[in-house]
């Protein structure tokens, strides 16, 4: 089975970024300043069509059985071929459900009390005061690649990238967006997620013989190659930094929550009034509705929710035995997959020292935003 080949054409990312990002962001805010309410229609380029995905799929579950590490990354291939299916149907709804399936869901966040989070969520005057813009932020990777040794990597500047900051590991390319801007404490936990967490797992992955013709695309695993970064994050920063990430994806748990049930537009009004900030509002509606032709539908693609679930299962993971870290950093495995890798340590290493005590505040500060499930007390115990 040509892997590499199958990868590319179940990988989201590129297929669910829109041709006419650009042209629909600018209609949108013209539309906006005259009061009146407009939800982008986003066209995406695909050659496939529904039966060639369904095609895809049969290959899939040929190579079911064959190996045991393999096997649980095609299971989660098998969903994101019905995602994309689901996504060539235009069945928002389908779309929705399965995104939850494969990333975490929206329904395990108690919207209300992650809004009062939200609003308490205290990041430092200094932090806050220190904005840096989208080649400032670029300046600072390349002082990183420098520091670091990494030679090859290149800065790229795109209007669509997904968030401020994409690392695409593989082609030794970090993509920020146009206009991006971050606080000082948001670049450092940028720097540390991209690099520490992503650039690193890929590092190690590309030293393993047996997987590396596949295993950089990271498809379908983004619970634990999201989590995991994250995780480095909160286990080698400091609280500042730590709020600054919570912040941040608490305000996109929000978005993505609001989506569920409310259009384009209703979602971008409703983070505007919480955060004030239009573009971040109109990032968080985008990543909410990515892959959506009609943003006027109820609907989310729930990937935002694996950054915080990622981070608590893995937290977990390594609590139980802190070789499962190790076995974690060797590429990006799925989570259930962790009994087929071996335990020795990676030849890249992101974390020198555990941190419990920030492992506990990250736990802490997500407890009261998870659902308690009344039928079934050990429900939320799972993550907190």
């Amino acid at each position: 089975m040509n892997f590499t080949k199958i990868q590319t054409e179940l990988d989201y990312y590129k297929k669910f970024k829109p041709i006419n990002y650009t042209m629909e962001r600018i209609k949108f805010f013209e539309q906006v300043e005259k009061n009146e309410p407009y939800n982008p229609k986003f066209n995406y380029p695909d050659k496939l069509r529904v039966s060639d995905y369904k095609d895809l799929k049969i290959c899939l579950k040929k190579e079911m059985g064959k190996d045991g590490l393999v096997d649980e990354f095609l299971k989660i291939y098998l969903v994101v071929v019905d995602i994309l299916i689901a996504w060539r149907k235009n069945s928002s709804e389908v779309l929705s459900n399965l995104s939850g399936k494969i990333f975490g869901s929206t329904a395990l966040f108690d919207l209300e009390q992650t809004i009062k989070e939200y609003k308490k969520l205290d990041i430092s005057a200094h932090s806050a005061a220190e904005v840096y813009s989208h080649q400032q932020i670029g300046k600072r990777f390349l002082e990183e690649f420098a520091k670091r040794k990494l030679e090859g990597w290149s800065i790229v500047y795109d209007e669509t990238s997904g968030g401020n900051v994409s690392i695409y590991e593989s082609q030794k390319k970090i993509v920020i967006k146009n206009g991006a801007t971050a606080t000082a404490a948001g670049l450092e936990c940028a720097v540390t997620h991209e690099l520490d967490g992503h650039a690193i797992q890929a590092f190690n992955a590309m030293s393993h013989k047996r997987h590396r013709s596949w295993l950089l695309s990271y498809l379908g695993t983004e619970k634990q190659y999201e989590g995991y970064a994250t995780f480095v994050v909160v286990n080698n920063l400091s609280v500042p930094h730590i709020l600054s990430e919570l912040k941040h994806n608490f305000a996109l748990i929000i978005a993505t929550s609001l989506a569920q049930r409310l259009s384009f537009y209703e979602t971008y009004q409703k983070m505007y009034d919480l955060c004030k900030d239009k573009n971040f509002s109109f990032s968080a509606a985008y990543k909410a509705k990515r892959g959506f032709h009609d943003t006027g539908q109820p609907g989310c693609f729930q990937k935002e929710i694996s950054y915080l679930l990622g981070a608590l299962e893995i937290i977990k993971l390594v609590e139980e035995n802190k070789e499962n870290y190790y076995k974690l950093a060797q590429g990006c495995f799925p989570l259930s997959a962790i009994k087929f890798i071996a335990g020795k340590k990676p030849r890249w290493e992101s974390i020198k020292k555990f941190n419990q005590k920030n492992w506990q505040y990250f736990k802490n500060k997500l407890k009261p935003i998870i659902k308690r499930n009344p039928a079934n007390p050990h429900y939320w115990r799972r993550y907190v």
